[in-house]
């Protein structure tokens, strides 16, 4: 039977640096993986137009943006500057088509890509933020 831990001082610093918990770098690499797997499967899901706008109005797609909290959340949305984001709603969840009279005529139905893509990268951001952790565990453990 042993008596003695070999290495004690060098286990106990990997276990001090793995109970120090995530840095906020930490989390934000975690989350961001995650988050580009989503924001590719929304971009893939997100109807397009074949309208040229001008003005510099951007399509649906090329509003996806993420955003960074200071807690370390990653948020993937469409973009405040691109005023898409209304737009992605309609086309999402659907509306009740109205006249310039206010009277009101069929139900336009959604195309719902938003929770498409939620339903298409599911397993895929686990499997990306998992990795991430892993990576992380794996540098404060020392391998």
């Amino acid at each position: 039977m042993v008596s003695k831990i070999e290495n004690e001082e060098s286990f106990e610093a990997i276990l001090d640096r793995l109970a120090s918990g995530l840095s906020l770098d930490e989390k934000i690499a975690a989350n961001k993986a995650g988050a580009e797997i989503f924001k590719k499967e929304l971009h893939d899901a997100t109807p397009r137009s074949d309208t040229v706008y001008k003005d510099k109005t951007v399509h649906l797609q090329d509003a996806i943006i993420e955003e960074v909290s200071p807690s370390g959340r990653v948020e993937v949305g469409f973009s405040s500057e691109s005023k898409r984001g209304h737009i992605a709603r309609f086309q999402n969840d659907g509306w009740v088509a109205t006249d310039r009279n206010g009277k009101k005529h069929k139900q336009v139905p959604g195309k719902h890509f938003w929770e498409k893509a939620e339903h298409a990268s599911k397993g895929k951001i686990q499997e990306a933020v998992r990795k991430s952790l892993e990576a992380t565990i794996a540098r404060k453990v020392g391998k």
